[in-house]
């Protein structure tokens, strides 16, 4: 396994344009959208197919719902950035049908789409429900996102469907991940891996490593991920303290 130092947009190999992100897994997922919508270089929409806060909304530049307006009169004067939305119900925000992302892709006007494509209450880590993910139709790159800090409790606080945490890795909810369990958490066609599509590039994102003991710790969940599963990459950072601009890189040698 080899390592390295770059940003973002580096680490994730995403190309200066026609990229479509579908972001799954564990807490950090909206980070990412609009950390993205950032940091790409480029005319970018951001929207989801599960749902969103609006207090995550708030972090958008500019803002689409759906049941009240259409992508085709708005995107031309909006931003990039944009966020786009189905109908919104009180403090939260319904998703959009699956194959929508791909159309916008195929504008001249659209260079990335990047999607947030699953929920986990928050959660670090989970595993999927027999409905999850909703991963967008024609998905050039899947992120399969994970907090550290999954491993600092027991299953049924930290992960999200703790149930079918533990029937997946033969655990009790009140026992703890280990590195070795987070890995094969996330590397498992019923969990992390759950919907991939073939032909889309994989990474697993490590967010919230910021200390020499959770730089440690990814770097295990990395060795095994890499070891034992069909992952291109795994990344880890933080999308807030010390250093968010740079990930960690890691690669098969």
């Amino acid at each position: 396994m080899r390592t390295e130092r770059a940003t973002l947009v580096e680490a994730l190999s995403l190309p200066s344009r026609a990229s479509l992100v579908s972001i799954v897994g564990g807490g950090g997922k909206s980070a990412l959208l609009f950390a993205l919508a950032s940091a790409l270089e480029a005319r970018v929409v951001v929207t989801t197919t599960t749902r969103i806060f609006a207090a995550q909304m708030a972090r958008a530049r500019a803002q689409l719902s759906l049941a009240t307006g259409s992508f085709e009169d708005v995107w031309p004067d909006a931003h990039s950035g944009l966020l786009v939305v189905g109908k919104v119900e009180g403090e939260k925000a319904h998703g959009i049908p699956p194959e929508l992302p791909a159309r916008w892709l195929a504008r001249d006007d659209v260079d990335h789409v990047v999607v947030e494509a699953d929920g986990s209450r928050m959660r670090p880590t989970k595993a999927p429900a027999e409905h999850e993910p909703v991963i967008a139709d024609g998905t050039t790159h899947l992120a399969i996102v994970a907090g550290i800090d999954a491993l600092d409790g027991p299953i049924e606080d930290v992960c999200h469907r703790p149930e079918r945490v533990s029937a997946l890795i033969g655990k009790t909810p009140a026992e703890t991940l280990s590195v070795e369990d987070l890995a094969r958490l996330l590397i498992d066609e019923r969990g992390g891996c759950k919907n991939q599509p073939d032909d889309a590039r994989t990474t697993i994102v490590l967010n919230k490593v910021e200390s020499p003991v959770q730089r440690e710790r990814a770097d295990r969940v990395a060795a095994v991920a890499l070891s034992e599963g069909a992952i291109e990459r795994v990344i880890a950072g933080a999308f807030e303290g010390p250093d968010p601009l740079y990930w960690r890189v890691y690669q098969r040698a």
